[in-house]
C-alpha cells in the first residue's frame, strides 16, 4: 500500500489549493483503515478583519496562513473493498465538503473562526 499518495487537487478562488492525500494503512489481519486527508493553506487577508490592529493581532496568533485540515476515514475495511471505500469517501467530499470550501466567503469565515478559537484559547492560559 502506497502511503501518503496525492490523489486529487482542487484550485479554488483566492489562490487556495485543496489537496487530498490517501494515507490508508493496514489495520489488522486483512483489514485496513481507509483514510483521506484534506488540506489547504488559507492566506491571512487584511480586508477580512475589522481594522489593521485586528489584522496584526491575527497575524501574531495565526501566522501568515492558516492550515485547513480534515480527515475522511473508514475503519476495518477488507482489502478487497479498499477501492470502493476510498471512492465513497471521495464522493462524500465532492458532495459535502467541496461546495463548502468553494463558497466565496469560506476563506474569510475560516479566518474569523480560527482567530476566535485562538483568542479563546489564549484567554484560558
Amino acid at each position: 500500500m502506497n502511503s501518503e499518495l496525492a490523489i486529487r487537487e482542487y484550485d479554488l478562488d483566492g489562490g487556495i489549493t485543496v489537496k487530498l492525500r490517501d494515507v490508508t494503512r493496514h489495520y489488522f489481519g486483512g483489514y485496513y483503515h481507509v483514510r483521506i486527508e484534506v488540506g489547504a493553506d488559507v492566506p491571512l487577508s487584511a480586508p477580512a478583519f475589522a481594522d489593521p490592529e485586528e489584522y496584526r493581532a491575527a497575524l501574531r496568533l495565526l501566522g501568515e496562513q492558516i492550515r485547513f485540515h480534515r480527515v475522511l476515514e473508514k475503519m476495518a475495511v477488507p482489502e478487497a473493498d479498499i477501492a470502493a471505500a476510498r471512492q465513497g469517501l471521495l464522493d462524500a467530499f465532492d458532495t459535502n465538503m467541496l461546495p463548502y470550501l468553494s463558497r466565496p466567503d469560506f476563506p474569510e469565515r475560516f479566518m474569523h473562526s480560527e482567530y476566535a478559537r485562538c483568542l479563546k484559547s489564549s484567554l484560558r492560559r
